[in-house]
C-alpha cells in the first residue's frame, strides 16, 4: 500500500516529466520556424543585392553613345572574377567589378556575400553581354544589350 508521500513523489516526478517534454515540443518547433526565417531572410537579401546590381546595369546600358571599354578577369582574385568598363562618348566611364565577396558599380557597392560574378561579351550583331552572379547560394542570370 502506498503513503502518502510516495503518491506526492511519483506525481511530482509525472509533472517533471510531462513538462519537460512539452519543453521540448515547444524549443523544437521554435528552432524549426527560427532556422527557416533566417533562410527567408538570405533569400530576400540575396533577391535584394541583385535587384539593386541589376537597376544600375539598366540604368547603364540605357545610356546612348555607350560602348563596352574593356572587361575580363580581375588580376588579383582567385575565384575568377569578373569586372566591365563601358564608355560614353564624353569620355566618362563606368566600371562594375566584383573586389572580395562585394561587386561594385564604380566606388558604389552594389552586392554583398557575391561568390562569383561573370561576365560574357557577345559582339557579334549588337554589343551585348549576360552576366552570372551567385549570391549566398542562389544563381541569377541576365542579358543587357547596349542602346546606340
Amino acid at each position: 500500500m502506498q503513503t502518502s508521500g510516495n503518491k506526492i513523489m511519483i506525481n511530482l516526478v509525472i509533472y517533471v516529466l510531462v513538462f519537460t517534454l512539452i519543453v521540448c515540443i515547444i524549443s523544437g518547433l521554435m528552432s524549426y520556424f527560427y532556422g527557416n526565417i533566417q533562410k527567408i531572410n538570405r533569400e530576400t537579401k540575396a533577391n535584394s543585392d541583385y535587384s539593386i546590381l541589376n537597376l544600375y546595369l539598366l540604368k547603364t546600358v540605357q545610356t546612348s553613345n555607350l560602348s563596352i571599354k574593356n572587361y575580363g578577369l580581375v588580376d588579383y582574385d582567385d575565384t575568377s572574377s569578373y569586372y566591365i568598363t563601358f564608355q560614353r562618348d564624353d569620355g566618362a566611364t563606368t566600371t562594375f567589378i566584383k573586389l572580395g565577396n562585394n561587386i561594385y558599380c564604380n566606388k558604389i557597392k552594389l552586392c554583398e556575400d557575391a561568390e562569383s560574378f561573370k561576365i560574357i561579351v557577345d559582339k557579334s550583331e549588337r554589343q551585348s553581354f549576360s552576366i552570372e552572379v551567385k549570391i549566398l547560394d542562389k544563381v541569377y542570370n541576365s542579358q543587357y544589350a547596349l542602346n546606340y
